[in-house]
């Protein structure tokens, strides 16, 4: 199924018969995406609970196509081409917050549901007098994409609060995992692939409100003093090797600054790739291959990527993500 070529009435008929304004078809990734970048979903959808998550597991069995899970978009190159099949998105619902109360001695635990975005729970747990998730300050996207790369800082990272994931898998249905399950190590886990995480419930402590609201302006000021946040961007590109920093590595090489099109390596935070306006999925590739093969060649040190690129390759790509 390519991009030109996909027109399916029969298809669009069902899809709209049972989503209405919560499909689209042949629509833009970009303006959903945090890097402003990406091509057209042949069907893009907004489920609102599990029945309309098996339904579309049903119908992608049918039909043979692939379904492809995002959220916001804070960790995701989506590619020119786009993507195809089913394209299912997970932060128009999936939002609500679930107090469960004190499970285990000291600990209060919450569920959140997939599509509640991070910068919101950290809220509710200030306004709640809740500890915990002060590490995620200023980290963008949902509960999902947060638990899919097990995102953190310096300061933690979700699988140390986790206690259970409620995960809808495309071929089985739904299931819940403990956290042991999930095996969690940096910024990766096994639990959830392709995946969609319908909710995700932590262990909290009890703390002062205003205290934890004071951490979390300081870790969002230090992030706004050390990181280029006026440009689109996903962040970190590349994982920190063992024994080194990715961006002291890259900034060593003298390729801060560099420019593909619109794509830009941060003259601030040479791990961040810039979208300066108008960028392509292709512009950011070429930046991640020359600064792989540049590191390599200088360092004889291999960079893996954090960020997750989707879609449909140009028949021209060489793989720079692995």
């Amino acid at each position: 199924m390519s991009t030109k070529s996909f027109s399916n009435p029969r298809l669009e008929q069902e899809f709209t018969a049972r989503f209405g304004k919560r499909v689209r078809f042949r629509e833009p990734l970009a303006p959903l995406m945090a890097y402003r970048i990406g091509g057209p979903a042949d069907i893009l959808v907004f489920p609102e609970n599990e029945k309309e998550l098996e339904w579309l597991s049903a119908k992608a069995k049918a039909e043979g196509l692939p379904i492809t899970v995002v959220g916001t978009g804070t960790n995701l190159l989506v590619r020119d081409k786009g993507i195809r099949g089913i394209t299912v998105a997970l932060f128009s619902a999936f939002k609500e917050i679930i107090p469960l109360g004190e499970k285990t001695p000291g600990e209060f635990w919450v569920t959140a549901e997939g599509g509640v975005e991070k910068p919101i729970l950290l809220a509710w747990s200030i306004d709640n007098n809740f500890t915990g998730l002060e590490f995620s300050s200023g980290v963008p996207g949902t509960i999902g994409g947060g638990i899919f790369m097990n995102a953190g800082t310096k300061y933690g990272c979700y699988a140390d609060i986790l206690k259970e994931l409620r995960l809808f898998d495309f071929e089985k249905g739904a299931e819940t995992l403990t956290r042991e399950q999930a095996h969690f190590g940096y910024r990766h886990q096994t639990a959830v692939k392709n995946q969609l995480v319908i909710s995700a419930t932590f262990a909290l402590k009890r703390g002062e409100g205003a205290s934890v609201r004071a951490e979390r302006d300081r870790i969002i000021a230090e992030r706004a003093e050390k990181q280029p946040l006026d440009f689109p961007s996903c962040g970190s590109t590349f994982k920190n090797p063992e024994g080194h920093s990715a961006g002291r590595l890259i900034e060593k090489t003298g390729l801060k600054g560099t420019t593909v099109g619109g794509a830009e390596i941060s003259l601030k935070h040479a791990n961040f790739l810039l979208n300066k306006g108008n960028a392509k999925a292709s512009d950011i590739l070429a930046l991640i291959g020359i600064i792989k093969a540049t590191v390599l060649k200088q360092f004889g040190v291999p960079l893996e990527c954090e960020v997750i690129v989707l879609g449909e390759p140009d028949e021209n790509e060489i793989s720079h993500t692995n």
